[in-house]
């Protein structure tokens, strides 16, 4: 069946481009429906701070009869490329039905608007960047996402390989479970790291989270700034993160530490919020239902840790253990003790030693960078 592809320009386009997914997926019982409000926003140019120094550019694909059948995102980072110096282009949001014609058409679209932008090769996926959600899932696909990872069926990297896209770095998940697993060993590390130094570990404040996400995120961005892929975010990107995050952090998940009174470590452990937005159906108001109002509560039993950071000057010094334990201890208090360690470059052979080693922990799911020249 041919097909053929437009740029998404107006409000029912962007409706189209939003909706595919839930048809694509309406089968798939590990697929967690986005809250499509959120959704709408990402492409909102006037209220998403990415697009102040990216050039973001959606594109939608139909059959023969008009019915959308596949969609994909190109994306010229300006923040990517000037921190990396590089003129590397993105994909990302990309969707479509099971046919080899379709993805080669989707996928060529977007190179050709990339390189007629400069660029000299093409990466994703990419949902915006490596500080939103990244990766095509390679391994792992019985079990639902948690939240702010990627899902996609299994073919999808077959698609990719076979328009001569190639594995540029994986994302590791770990998953940890309380019942089966023993951490008396991070606890005992985590005491003689208050006893021997002069660390002081509190919980993020909800309430005045506005003051403490900036704090958190200098420590980011000087944790980070080595990292591959790794982009600082603005202020506006920051203020975003904090609103964001104040719908669903809970302060015993989020310790920062601090040495003479300066923040020089923390981690962040969300609930996953996957499980309620899954019974929202991708409704905003059922979403807020299932994760706040008691009478529609989604009883939430697990967490993803998805950060977690330790200032250059600081490290050797067993923090990291003693927010590892800080966070384990306290998700087993409010019966979320089981949850995903992610993402975790494939390279990241310090924390993955930790994983491996110390809990004999087994990456579950990976998720997979692609890139190709253009």
């Amino acid at each position: 069946m041919p097909f053929s592809i437009e740029e998404v320009k107006s409000k029912g386009q962007l409706r189209e481009f939003i909706d595919l997914p839930f048809r694509l997926y309406k089968d798939d019982p590990c697929w967690v429906p986005p809250v499509k409000h959120f959704q709408k926003e990402l492409f909102d140019r006037k209220k998403h701070p990415f697009h102040e120094h990216s050039d973001v550019t959606v594109f939608l694909a139909r059959n023969g009869e008009g019915r959308a059948a596949g969609r994909i995102v190109s994306i010229v980072n300006r923040a990517h490329n000037d921190f990396h110096d590089e003129k590397t282009g993105f994909f990302g949001f990309l969707e479509g039905e099971k046919d080899e014609e379709l993805f080669k058409l989707l996928l060529t679209t977007a190179e050709d608007k990339l390189k007629a932008a400069g660029m000299e090769k093409v990466r994703g996926p990419m949902n915006f960047s490596t500080n939103e959600e990244c990766g095509l899932l390679v391994k792992g696909f019985d079990s639902c996402p948690l939240i702010m990872m990627t899902y996609n069926p299994p073919w999808y990297a077959d698609m990719l390989e076979g328009t001569d896209y190639e594995k540029l770095k994986d994302l590791f998940a770990y998953y940890l479970d309380s019942d089966v697993m023993d951490y008396s060993k991070m606890s005992r590390v985590a005491n003689l790291v208050l006893k021997r130094t002069d660390a002081v570990i509190r919980d993020i404040s909800v309430k005045h989270v506005h003051r403490d996400v900036p704090i958190i995120m200098d420590i980011y961005n000087e944790c980070w700034q080595d990292n591959w892929g790794f982009v600082p975010m603005t202020q506006r990107e920051t203020d975003m993160l904090a609103d964001e995050l104040k719908m669903i952090l809970i302060a015993k998940l989020a310790p920062v530490v601090e040495v003479n009174g300066e923040p020089v470590a923390f981690a962040i452990a969300l609930p996953d919020a996957n499980q309620a937005f899954k019974r929202g159906g991708g409704s905003l108001i059922k979403a807020v239902l299932a994760l706040k109002v008691p009478l529609f509560k989604t009883r939430i039993n697990q967490v993803r840790v998805m950060l977690l950071g330790v200032r250059k000057a600081f490290r050797g010094r067993g923090l990291e253990a003693l927010m590892i334990d800080r966070v384990i201890k306290s998700s087993i208090e409010l019966g979320m003790g089981k949850g995903e360690l992610s993402w975790i470059l494939e390279d990241n052979l310090p924390m993955r030693k930790i994983l491996e080693k110390d809990f004999h922990a087994d990456p579950y799911r990976i998720y997979r960078i692609y890139q190709k020249n253009i």
